[in-house]
């Protein structure tokens, strides 16, 4: 955790109490106490200096002028991180799509080790898979120090929801650390780790670092050395701090004190005059900053406007297969239906695209796809051995009104290209999620697949989407979001061949079972006898 000013519960209540009391003091305690630590949080949000460091400044003037919303002084800390959250909430919602800041944050290059240096931006590129309410759950509990009870009031969770996302977001930070870790040291307590790495020299590929992050959650032995060897906490500790620019505590005080921006003042608070009856500010929809994946997305939009003119001449083409199809009943266009059947011999679970029965195969031509034969006979041959058709034009008969009747060439035939097949998506489900969690598996047949899922229910899936060459496979993370409570859900995946969906359902932990009470030893008689056997079990 990164040393931050001290300030305690009593230091709280006294900053507060100095807030309502207008002291001119205040914004100054008020700044150094907690300014740095909210300007990098503002800057994980925002991912841009210059607007955190605005939203830092309006977040702070309004605790200046609406601090008798807060009910308990003691949650000022948690308040004050809630106004900085909603102040970045308005900021991203300003920005357009995919936006970036005026003044990017520096990237993980201030360590003079090179293993730091890898290890800093093996931790960025993590906290970029995670999603951003996770993130954000594990930089406030692990960085900033904030308890589940403080993070639900902030983001308006439960503390049983907060618990199981930061998790959920530890063990992937931790995961994908411990790949690297446990490659260079972890090799002789594992023989399967290391017959994964045994020809693995420098740096560690991102499939192979993936792949070695599933086996440790699913090994025992590499799970204990993960626990011995990496913390979620000392890793946080490698990305950079964003301190707040020097002239900001000067802007904060002069708003808050100087009676000339009593304008600003006011505007700033009557911006921000929405809270609860719990005195914290409605909880926004928060929109992160971009990751990479969605800034590709952005990207493959952005190149698809431009291809919009192409587009409009293939919907036309389509439009007139599809005229076709309404005629003649038949497809010229595409190749034979699909539909979704069990894979014979699969596993259970697996699903295919297959060809409906009787329809051939791609790279076959059906006999109603088949040229057909000119109806018109051959020209006969005349005694010269050369046929009618085309003979000299001396021979050809001349019409009433002096025309030459034209000769009718043959027909020629083409060939069709044979098309090629199509992709199929095969999709493996679990039979059920072990311990809040589970894989489901996507093979690519005979041609690249590109795929999508969605999660209904409490189900959360990792990732959403993307794309499988001929013969490779891919796995998918599929976590129950409160594994404490039972449920159901399901993940639907889309392909061009067709779709599918894992049913799953689960049911709440049964509490541990108490030890039946034993029975008191029976009181023994004046005159036992001999005979009689004891009813008291020795335990």
């Amino acid at each position: 955790m990164p040393v931050w000013p001290t300030v305690g519960r009593a230091d709280d209540q006294r900053l507060a109490q100095a807030l309502r009391r207008a002291d001119t003091q205040a914004p100054a305690s008020l700044f150094d106490a907690y300014a740095e630590r909210l300007n990098d949080y503002a800057c994980s949000l925002l991912s841009d200096r210059d607007g955190a460091a605005e939203a830092v400044h309006d977040a702070l003037v309004t605790a200046q002028g609406c601090a008798h919303r807060l009910g308990d002084p003691s949650h000022l800390r948690a308040w004050l991180y809630a106004l900085v959250r909603f102040q970045c909430a308005v900021r991203a919602s300003g920005r357009p799509p995919g936006g970036q800041g005026t003044t990017p944050l520096p990237v993980a290059d201030g360590h003079d080790d090179p293993r730091e240096r890898e290890m800093a931006a093996l931790v960025q590129e993590a906290l970029a898979e995670l999603g951003g309410q996770e993130r954000e759950i594990l930089e406030l509990a692990l960085r900033h120090g904030l308890s589940t009870g403080e993070i639900g009031a902030l983001l308006g969770l439960t503390s049983r929801q907060v618990t199981a996302r930061l998790d959920r977001a530890r063990t992937h930070l931790e995961n994908t650390a411990a790949a690297v870790v446990l490659a260079r040291v972890g090799r002789a307590h594992c023989p399967d780790l290391s017959a994964m790495v045994d020809s693995w020299e420098g740096p560690l590929p991102p499939v192979l670092r993936r792949r070695l992050s599933g086996h440790i959650a699913r090994c025992e032995v590499c799970t204990e050395q993960r626990d011995r060897h990496v913390s979620a906490g000392r890793l946080l500790d490698l990305v950079p701090v964003v301190f707040p620019p020097l002239s900001l505590r000067r802007r904060v005080i002069e708003t808050c004190v100087n009676p000339e921006l009593d304008g600003t003042r006011t505007a700033i608070v009557e911006a921000s005059d929405r809270f609860g009856r719990d005195g914290f500010p409605a909880v926004p929809e928060l929109r992160t900053a971009p990751s990479a994946t969605s800034r590709a997305s952005a990207r493959r939009r952005r190149q698809g406007k431009r291809s919009a003119p192409v587009a409009v001449a293939a919907a036309c083409v389509l439009a007139a297969t599809a005229g076709v199809i309404l005629v003649t009943g038949q497809d010229l266009g595409s190749g034979p239906a699909r539909r979704a059947e069990a894979a014979p011999g699969s596993e259970p679970g697996v699903v295919t695209f297959e060809p409906e029965p009787g329809t051939p195969a791609p790279d076959t031509v059906s006999p109603a796809e088949s040229p057909e034969p000119d109806p018109t006979p051959p020209p006969e041959p005349t005694e010269s051995g050369t046929p009618a058709s085309v003979s000299d034009p001396a021979r050809t008969p001349v019409t009433a009104g002096g025309r030459r009747p034209s000769t009718q060439r043959p027909r020629s035939t083409r060939t069709p290209a044979p098309r090629l097949p199509a992709g199929r998506l095969t999709v493996s489900c679990p039979p059920d999620i072990d311990q809040g969690a589970g894989q489901i598996r996507l093979t690519a047949r005979d041609a690249a697949v590109t795929w999508s899922a969605t999660a209904s229910g409490a189900l959360l899936i990792h990732p959403q989407r993307g794309r499988l060459r001929a013969g490779a496979g891919g796995v998918i993370w599929v976590t129950v979001a409160d594994p404490s409570e039972a449920g159901s859900g399901t993940v639907s995946f889309r392909s061009p061949a067709g779709g599918s969906t894992c049913s799953f359902a689960w049911e709440a932990p049964e509490p541990p079972e108490s030890e039946p009470p034993t029975d008191p030893p029976p009181t023994p008689t004046e005159s036992p006898s001999a005979d009689t056997e004891s009813d008291t079990v020795t335990p």
